[in-house]
């Protein structure tokens, strides 16, 4: 299912969401900008989670940051058109609302907080892996329990592949966001039956989206009375 907007939305303008997504197309360009044979690779690998250096202390040579801020600067990585397209899709979709309910700096404290969450799950079950992790996966993960949690019942315009023909449905946000979920706990835990082959080599980090998951239910359940959504205060176009 491929979300494309909530509807009934609060008319908000959600500036911190559009200036994580501004963020994080700027960092794409400048991770594919250079013509240099390697550079992209290496841009990667000195800002992306690698979870053996962390558990290790393994520190890339300067200008890489701290092994430990990993757990913030992979949040701003991506690995295609695709993987970004799709991420920062679902956080236009379900962010604008929980950035409402939160003010706009503690929305993107909540959001960094998840993304570094989902990070160490990810760590905790690969500690050797020597695979670069990459994506604002995890992060959007929270936003989508936070949503989950605050708007269960909300319509959300989706499309649903049906064979080779895209079918428009409205359907409740438990259902959207619920189905996604059981996906990643079904294929997370799946796959620790080979542990070895999911150290070794890449895929979907699906420990870190149910890290960043959990990590948005909790963080919201903590300011469940705050915050309350007033309407009329922006105007939002999407």
């Amino acid at each position: 299912m491929i979300p494309l907007r909530a509807l009934g939305r609060d008319p908000i303008f959600p500036v911190a969401v559009y200036a994580i997504v501004a963020i994080n197309v700027a960092v794409f360009f400048a991770e594919i900008g250079s013509p240099e044979t390697g550079a992209r690779e290496a841009f990667i690998n000195a800002y992306a989670l690698i979870p053996f250096d962390l558990t290790h202390g393994v520190q890339i040579q300067s200008p890489a940051p701290p092994t430990l801020l990993t757990l913030v600067t992979a949040q701003f990585l991506h690995g295609s058109v695709l993987h970004i397209f799709f991420n920062m899709l679902f956080l236009l979709v379900f962010g604008p609302e929980i950035e409402l309910v939160l003010g706009h700096v503690r929305f993107v404290a909540v959001y960094l907080t998840c993304g570094i969450f989902g990070g160490i799950a990810e760590v905790v079950m690969m500690p050797g892996s020597h695979v670069p992790g990459i994506g604002a996966s995890g992060a959007i993960a929270g936003i989508l329990g936070a949503f989950l949690l605050r708007f269960p019942t909300r319509d959300i315009q989706t499309i649903v592949p049906i064979g080779c023909f895209p079918l428009l449905l409205r359907l409740p946000a438990f259902l959207v966001i619920g189905m996604w979920a059981i996906v990643q706990f079904v294929h997370g835990f799946g796959s620790l039956s080979d542990r070895v082959l999911s150290e070794q080599g890449g895929g979907t980090a699906y420990f870190a989206h149910i890290g960043g998951f959990l990590a948005g239910i909790f963080l919201i359940a903590l300011v469940r009375g705050a915050g309350s959504p007033r309407r009329g205060r922006y105007r939002y176009y999407f």
